[in-house]
């Protein structure tokens, strides 16, 4: 294990060392910066306020627990990251970078000494999952890892269950606690590849799984699944209330066309996302790569040709599910090209090549038939990528992983017939990995010309922020980014901005924006292209960002801005407003600036207060005298003559609530997904509380669920004194 973790950070920094020398930063680019580095920094700032439920940097506002518990919000190296100070925040992802591919490392070994492989070939096995090309292309997404270690934790936990040994029911139900907690997304694909390796684990003749085992195994992980009641109900909650971006049917029949470009996938090194051959634009675009580097799938195939038992069984289905649109099973509410899940695939694979390497036995046919059929498909990608022209593919690079290919695979040759040693093989393994990491990271640099970092960290150092938001500080001076790149330079800088770039879009605001422009160019990029200073106050943007080609900055009020918190006199019903929706002439934000967009059922309520459709040129519109917004709401001063209806630009959400003079008022949704309060005459303090909605509900289930495991395991502390 020593060796192991030694060659694994030996590894890491061959890797990193000389990407960090050449470029001065390990700081990727598009997602990596786009999202996860403005999503920790985001977290570090809610966490800091000691009530993080409201999130005011997040398009114009939105739950924070169920905006970004898929991405930061329940990970352990989020936290450890949340520790350093803004400065060394590269220097935190590195150190937990570093510590995610340890813990799989670990994990991994521990696994495949359970299953019975030699102490030598399970730390072999253990680096050729650990810096598989799934596991590579990760470091695109940062928050890929966690999900894969959880995983590992179930399988070691169903092992010892379905070995009848002791602890196995209460280590089931906390590995199933794990799994969710860390991403309940991608639980959803390791909870369905760990059911159906129950079920063919269920052939081995070792094992024997009776209804009694099953059932054991299915409470356990139900009451984990229930123990994180307190962060799924306010998910759900908020993701029924969203839209979810780029959504298919599961069973996508498209993939179809996309089965060679798959193929391709478990053979070659992976480049970048976005990278394929075969299929321009193909399913590869949108998934991972299985790849593990210099034995590919050779032996795993050469082990399911010779046996003929419940391992060759599970490869051959895995290998089905994700080379056919079977493969959208895993990948529900979501685009079914996603192979999110590769990390379950190239596990098994790596398991049979370790068996192999176990047996001792004469691999030499197989590998040359496997190396002449790959090399054949590889250069027929090739060969297609150069006439037809692939997306992302030609070039220096993709050039470099060809020759790494054949390279690995001469290597291969050379090992099966004798002519190397094992400890060269290993040598070659190593360089292999190295050289592919240098190409992904060196690839992701050159992609917008190389200035993607550069220009984010030009962003961090001149973009004048004005008032950071803090607890208690004011959030009317929500920013608009004049720049295409700058997806979320407001999460990066601290500040309210009516732009970002997430993958979960609270409820109504894409139709919002919609209003601004009819060349709504990306379902999670948020951005008004025409119509932008009447949109701009509508939603109380009061500083313009503009930045150039450099990533210089200079930063100027809005045209019209008008604070958070104002008045209207007329109105229009939401099917009124939905017929002038198709008048591509019309200038939709300034009809919203003019009439209030109501709900047709709240139309009785609102007719007696104000005029219905008529155009006036009464500008006596009454706004906030004050407004302050922190992680539990905002807070708004008003002095109104009569009766009136105070329109806010915050998110409508079922988990706001409002109170004026202490008194409850009731909010309605207006402008299609915000907030209206019909305010009584007089000088009036409003106060809107945020609390997520299910978090209440979840906290007590999952109390009661912890009083299940702790049954559970005394249950199995019984059991074991039965034993002794």
């Amino acid at each position: 294990m020593r060796k192991l973790l030694f060659f694994t950070l030996l590894t890491l920094a061959l890797a990193f060392l000389p990407v960090m020398l050449l470029r001065g930063n390990l700081w990727l680019s598009s997602d990596f910066l786009h999202q996860e580095v403005a999503f920790i920094l985001e977290t570090k700032h809610m966490l800091a306020t000691g009530a993080p439920w409201w999130s005011w940097n997040t398009y114009l506002g939105s739950d924070f627990i169920g905006s970004y518990a898929f991405y930061t919000l329940t990970s352990p190296f989020v936290w450890i990251n949340c520790l350093f100070p803004e400065s060394l925040l590269e220097v935190g992802l590195c150190i937990t970078l570093i510590l995610k591919f340890l813990c799989l490392a670990f994990l991994s070994s521990v696994y495949l000494r359970k299953m019975g492989v030699s102490s030598e070939n399970s730390a072999l096995g253990s680096f050729l999952f650990t810096f598989s090309s799934f596991n590579i292309a990760s470091l695109y997404y940062y928050h890929f890892y966690e999900p894969i270690i959880a995983f590992i934790l179930l399988l070691l936990a169903l092992e010892r269950l379905l070995r009848n040994e002791n602890w196995g029911m209460t280590c089931v139900a906390l590995a199933a606690f794990i799994v969710t907690f860390v991403n309940f997304y991608f639980a959803i694909s390791s909870f369905l590849a760990a059911l159906i390796y129950v079920i063919f684990r269920q052939f081995d003749s070792d094992i024997r799984i009776n209804v009694f085992v099953f059932t054991k195994g299915v409470v356990a992980v139900v009451v984990g699944i229930m123990m994180c009641s307190f962060l799924l109900l306010p998910v759900c909650s908020q993701m029924l209330e969203t839209t979810r971006t780029e959504a298919h049917s599961a069973l996508d029949a498209t993939a179809l066309y996309n089965i060679f470009e798959r193929l391709r996938t478990v053979i070659m090194p992976k480049v970048v996302e976005g990278t394929t051959a075969f299929v321009p634009e193909g399913s590869a675009s949108l998934s991972n790569e299985a790849c593990i580097s210099v034995f590919g799938a050779s032996l795993a195939i050469i082990y399911a040709c010779r046996c003929r038992d419940w391992l060759s069984a599970l490869l051959a289905i895995f290998m089905i599910l994700y080379l056919t649109p079977l493969n959208g099973i895993f990948t529900l509410f979501t685009n079914p090209l996603y192979t999110r899940w590769a990390y379950a695939l190239t596990l098994i694979i790596v398991l049979c090549t370790v068996k192999v390497l176990d047996e001792k036995c004469n691999v030499k046919r197989g590998v040359v038939f496997y190396s002449i059929t790959a090399s054949i498909l590889v250069l027929m990608f090739t060969a297609n990528a150069l006439i037809a022209g692939g997306h992302h593919v030609l070039g220096a690079r993709f050039m470099a992983l060809i020759a790494l290919f054949f390279g690995g695979i001469i290597v291969l040759v050379l090992w099966s017939n004798g002519k190397i040693s094992f400890r060269w093989l290993k040598g070659a393994m190593v360089g292999c990995v190295v050289v592919q990491m240098w190409l992904f990271l060196l690839n992701l640099a050159s992609i917008n010309s190389g200035l993607d970092s550069e220009r984010y960290k030009s962003y961090i150092q001149d973009v004048e922020c004005g008032s950071s938001l803090n607890v208690g500080s004011r959030v009317d001076f929500r920013g608009q980014e004049n720049d295409f790149i700058s997806y979320n330079l407001g999460l990066l800088r601290n500040h309210a901005s009516v732009e970002g770039y997430h993958s979960v879009i609270t409820s109504g605001i894409d139709s919002l924006y919609k209003t601004a422009t009819r060349d709504f160019w990306a379902t999670n990029k948020l951005r008004a292209n025409i119509y932008q200073d009447d949109f701009d106050a509508l939603l109380s943007v009061r500083y313009v960002y503009d930045i150039d080609s450099l990533g210089n900055v200079a930063m100027r009020d809005a045209k019209r801005y008008i604070p958070i918190g104002f008045s209207y006199n007329s109105y229009i019903t939401r099917s009124e407003f939905n017929k002038m929706f198709d008048d591509t002439t019309r200038n939709l934000p300034r009809l919203m600036l003019s009439h209030l967009v109501i709900e047709d059922n709240d139309e009785p309520i609102f007719k007696s207060i104000m005029q219905h459709g008529i155009e006036s040129n009464d500008s006596s519109i009454v706004v906030a005298t004050s407004f302050s917004g922190n992680s539990c709401g905002y807070k708004a001063l008003v002095n109104v003559a009569k009766p009136s209806v105070l329109y806010f630009s915050v998110p409508f959400a079922k988990g706001f609530s409002a109170k004026i003079d202490g008194k409850p008022l009731t909010i309605y949704k207006a402008n299609l997904c915000m907030q209206a309060m019909i305010v009584p005459q007089g000088r009036h303090s409003i106060v809107a509380e945020y609390f997520p909605s299910g978090l209440k509900i979840g906290a007590f289930i999952s109390a009661g669920s912890v009083l299940l495991l702790v049954l559970i395991a005394l249950n199995d502390k019984l059991k074991k004194r039965r034993s002794r």
